[in-house]
């Protein structure tokens, strides 16, 4: 009996699978299945070095014999191509954060805003508004154009005077954590869309973070600033600042009790000096240490603005008339003495007459056994 040669051993495969592109290689080969070192013999044969290349850059078993394969046909002389270099993957989106703050209202609440976006992205961004005492009262999540934030900023500028601060993420989410723990204390009820906006508000710095007044250090000799922190009720951070309206009328009322039933028997600068005898008295009264104590707190904050808008040593200003307004009547001086304090009464004054058509209600005693 004739020997059958080695050629007619190796399997059969059709012209297209032979002829298969690199696209077309893999799926050839697992159809092949126990025949697919004939098939890789098979293109070898054909010199297909495109089905080859596919199978050595795939992460088909077979990756090390159509090397081989290919080094045959390398030292065959076979010219072959430079691999295709494997597709790099797009990098991911960069995804970032920015957080802004919004100083302290005359009632004591702050609005902290943090956004994220990636590169032509809508922001996803958060607006929440914190209380000294209460803790966070309202939060606003939702998302917004870079343009409707730059508006929302600009209204801002309109009604305050002011921007609201760029300052450092990690920062922000510190502060509003800590004012979230104010919320057991005061009884207030969580807002329900810290939830949704947990994204932008995590994580939470473990230690509290630098603040935006960093390296702004208050000596002893920088208490001097407060001789002239009257001054200080001009710059927008300060303008609504007012004593309570209960004050105003208390202060008022002192007036009238020394004017006494015939207040037109009293010369205009004897009434002028009364004014500032019970401007100063009202001062004392109403600047109490726990009162003096939450007013440089809020400046302390109101400094961040400053310092942003007008630079390092007008921040200062602001710094040092807040520690001499908590020292004051400790350690040096009465709370009269600083301006910027007395300045609350002074200011309310004015605005009491503005609205009065330049004239101040000062109720007047009746005289003993008249008849009001």
């Amino acid at each position: 009996m004739p020997k059958k040669n080695k050629e007619s051993k190796a399997p059969k495969f059709d012209a297209s699978v032979i002829d298969a592109n690199e696209q077309g290689a893999i799926a050839a080969l697992e159809q092949a299945g126990d025949k697919a070192q004939g098939l890789i013999d098979a293109w070898v044969a054909k010199q297909n070095v495109a089905a080859l290349q596919a199978v050595v850059a795939s992460e088909s078993k077979l990756r090390k014999q159509a090397k081989r394969a290919l080094a045959v046909l390398k030292s065959r002389g076979v010219k072959l191509p430079e691999p295709k270099p494997a597709p790099v993957a797009a990098p991911a989106p960069q995804i970032v954060h920015e957080a802004w703050f919004l100083v302290p209202d005359p009632a004591g609440v702050a609005v902290i805003t943090i956004g994220s976006h990636s590169s032509g992205e809508r922001w996803n961004v958060v607006d929440v508004q914190v209380h000294e005492v209460a803790g966070v009262i309202d939060v606003s999540p939702g998302e917004a154009t870079g343009s409707s934030i730059r508006n929302a900023f600009q209204t801002t500028r309109s009604r305050r005077g002011i921007l609201p601060t760029p300052v450092p993420v990690e920062w922000a989410r510190w502060r509003i954590a800590q004012a979230r723990e104010r919320n057991a204390k005061s009884g207030l009820v969580i807002p329900l869309g810290m939830t949704s906006a947990a994204p932008l508000l995590e994580p939470v710095p473990e230690q509290e973070p630098i603040s935006p007044l960093a390296g702004i250090q208050i000596s002893d000799d920088d208490l001097s600033r407060a001789k002239t922190s009257g001054t200080l009720h001009n710059e927008p951070e300060f303008r609504g600042w007012l004593p309570e309206p209960r004050m105003m009328q208390e202060l008022l009322a002192k007036v009238g009790e020394r004017l006494g039933p015939a207040p037109d028997q009293h010369a205009p600068e004897n009434v002028n000096e009364m004014f500032d005898q019970e401007i100063t008295a009202a001062t004392d009264r109403f600047f109490t240490p726990e009162v003096r104590g939450v007013i440089a707190e809020r400046m302390k904050d109101c400094a961040i603005s400053v310092l942003a808008r007008l630079g390092r040593d007008r921040a200062i200003d602001v710094l040092a008339t807040a520690e001499a307004s908590k020292r004051a009547g400790l350690i040096t001086s009465p709370p009269s003495e600083i301006p910027f304090l007395k300045s609350f009464f002074q200011k309310g004054l004015a605005l009491m007459a503005a609205n009065s058509g330049g004239r101040l209600s000062v109720p007047i005693p009746q005289a003993a056994g008249k008849n009001p």
